[in-house]
């Protein structure tokens, strides 16, 4: 495969379980991809291994079996230093809690995605201003977000996960928060990242959401229930 046919992540019968008792297992054998610029929505009820799924495409959980590939390489033998540089160059997040630092001004917060990176001091100031006019937030940067509105919150985490240019930006219920004009704008602004050629995978609960992607993968007691972009 060329480079650029490489998935961006991928699953090998992959599961996770979680210690008991009882042990919960909480996804079953799940094989996925999410090749580059795609767009991918995870939808299925309470309980079904949404966040899971998530956290394992974003290697915040390692897979009790199974592989997790990242870019093309098997992450099960990287320490978790390794691990963290990796997640850092390669995946951003948005949650729906924003976890954004209250002490800090809007810019501030998203140059601490910069601060593990080879870049001059300046120059983070610089890109994360950039990444938040992305946004819409250029007269905003010197604001902390207790002087912001939610969906203004949420757009400074998406400057926060962008500002890297990862090449796979993993959202878990970014609008769950917001009320319904500010979560469809929050909707349009994750759906055109895929225009810089990021991966966007987003778990949701909202199906008006979920219906923006070209994706959708539905989970089940910890199973793929179905998937439209499945290879046959």
């Amino acid at each position: 495969m060329t480079g650029t046919d490489v998935p961006v992540i991928e699953l090998v019968d992959a599961s996770r379980a979680h210690v008991g008792p009882p042990v919960v297992h909480a996804l079953k054998s799940v094989s996925l991809s999410i090749a580059r610029a795609e767009q991918v929505a995870i939808v299925g009820p309470s309980g079904s291994g949404k966040s899971t799924l998530l956290n394992l495409l974003g290697t915040l959980e390692r897979p009790t079996d199974g592989r997790v590939v990242i870019d093309g390489r098997d992450v099960a033998a990287l320490s978790d230093r390794q691990l963290s540089a990796i997640r850092a160059q390669h995946i951003g997040f948005v949650f729906q809690q924003f976890f954004l630092l209250d002490s800090l001004s809007a810019l501030d917060n998203v140059v601490t995605a910069l601060l593990y990176r080879d870049i001059e001091p300046r120059q983070r100031r610089e890109v994360a201003a950039a990444a938040l006019d992305r946004v819409g937030l250029r007269t905003r940067l010197h604001h902390r977000p207790g002087e912001l509105s939610g969906g203004e919150q949420q757009r400074v985490a998406i400057a926060r996960a962008i500002v890297g240019h990862p090449a796979a930006v993993l959202a878990d219920e970014p609008t769950g928060n917001l009320d319904t004009d500010t979560g469809h704008a929050i909707a349009e602004l994750l759906t055109g990242l895929h225009s810089d050629g990021a991966s966007v995978v987003i778990v949701t609960h909202d199906l008006d959401l979920a219906a923006r992607m070209p994706r959708q993968i539905s989970l089940r007691d910890g199973t793929v229930h179905s998937d439209t972009g499945a290879r046959v």
